[in-house]
């Protein structure tokens, strides 16, 4: 199915830490001014040396959730549930699909989670880029210690901890050829780090790690064969009945957008057009995505 591109939908997103937000660097650093566990760093042309969040920070967060989500429906005669999160487990999707050879099987056997993130023989879905700072990032030095669970005293520490917080990070989500259901536990997820249900970074048991979410834009690109405005079509309604059988394509092919979100453009890409929806746009196009599920 990726030899094709039928849809894709393009977030701009903010992240901004409503609390203390540490996402770790790894190793220790040789410079002893600096904490024992600094913020994660990288050099930006237009910023040099600066904090960050990593893609895959918000990734593998964002899919665990999804994994849970899916494995409250627990449904294996579709793709409402979420192979077993180690890859060395005989029931996960990369070891039972190792030796299918077939595009269509891989993806028709794969659980809802391996469709959108992928695994060993599926390539994912859903991709982040990194998210850099937008406006200053204010930092902080927090104190921790590790108490012994046997003598209820102090086992390691007093050690730093540089957190964030404040500011504003900026980065990208694509998800491509998509079906509705998908768009759905996205958005979902999304909902989730707002109402403080998906932490991010470390120190989540103790109080870090809880974020605001903002899509600021979201672009919807659609093949102009069959186009229509008013319509967000999945990948189902690009494909013939035989082939939506043979990868397991699930209902709704696609959303009535007619008394839904208004997009503030329209643009004309050649063999595609692309809606362009701000915020509140987004909002309700999630809205609707997740009542489809």
């Amino acid at each position: 199915m990726h030899k094709t591109r039928y849809n894709a939908l393009h977030l701009t997103v903010r992240i901004r830490p409503k609390g203390p937000l540490l996402i770790k660097a790894g190793g220790i650093s040789a410079n002893p001014a600096l904490p024992d566990m600094q913020f994660v760093r990288t050099f930006h042309p237009d910023r040099g040396e600066t904090v960050y969040i990593p893609g895959s920070s918000l990734k593998g967060v964002v899919r665990g959730f999804v994994e849970k989500a899916l494995r409250t429906f627990d449904a294996r005669d579709s793709w409402r549930w979420a192979c077993p999160t180690f890859p060395d487990e005989a029931e996960s999707c990369a070891r039972r699909l190792q030796n299918e050879t077939d595009t269509a099987s891989v993806y028709r056997q794969s659980c809802g989670a391996c469709r959108i993130f992928g695994h060993t023989r599926l390539r994912g879905r859903l991709s982040f880029t990194d998210f850099f700072p937008v406006e200053e990032v204010r930092t902080e030095i927090r104190y921790g210690v590790a108490i012994s669970r046997l003598t209820h005293a102090v086992a390691h520490g007093p050690f730093e901890m540089e957190v964030a917080v404040s500011g504003t990070f900026e980065g990208h989500l694509v998800l491509e050829n998509f079906e509705i259901w998908q768009l759905g536990l996205v958005a979902t997820a999304l909902a989730a780090m707002n109402q403080g249900l998906v932490k991010v970074g470390f120190g989540k048991n103790r109080g870090f790690g809880e974020v605001e979410v903002e899509v600021r834009e979201a672009w919807v690109d659609e093949v102009v064969v069959n186009y229509h405005p008013e319509r967000l079509r999945g990948l189902r309604a690009f494909v013939d009945n035989a082939t939506a059988q043979a990868y397991g394509l699930f209902p709704p092919a696609d959303l009535d957008l007619q008394n839904g979100p208004e997009f503030t453009r329209e643009e004309p890409l050649g063999v595609y057009t692309r809606r362009v929806y701000g915020t509140q746009g987004w909002n309700e196009l999630a809205r609707l995505a997740i009542q489809a599920l």
